[in-house]
This record gives structure tokens, sequence and C-alpha cells, in this order.
């Protein structure tokens, strides 16, 4: 099992990673969290968001969300 990459080769290039892009109900979401006209940070700004371990101060990039 290797470490999640985000498909950097195909992000690169301009393309989603691959998980996002097959992924029938579009549960996952990727993107610049710099940019604040992305999709990704107008879920941040609109819905609950969670990391996991949050205590731990690790600073992740991988967010949770609920979508009610």
């Amino acid at each position: 099992m290797e470490k999640c990459t985000f498909c950097i080769q195909r992000v690169r290039e301009g393309r989603y990673p691959a998980c996002l892009e097959v992924c029938p109900v579009g549960a996952r979401k990727f993107g610049n969290l710099l940019d604040p006209q992305s999709e990704i940070r107008q879920i941040m700004e609109r819905k609950r968001v969670f990391v996991l371990k949050s205590e731990l101060k690790t600073d992740p990039k991988f967010f949770y969300f609920f979508s009610l």
C-alpha cells in the first residue's frame, strides 16, 4: 500500500485525480484551497467541515464535510 499522492502526474496535466473521475456520485472534491472561487472553497465556507484528529495539530489537508 502506498500513500495517496492525489495522482500528481494527472493534476500537473490539469486533470482531476483518478478517484474523482471514477466516483459515480461525486462524493469526492478536489481543488485549490487558495482560490476563493474554487468549488472546494465554496464547500468549505458553506458546509460543516472537520478533520480527523485535529487535536494533534498536524495541519492536514484532507477534510470531511456533512452534506445535510
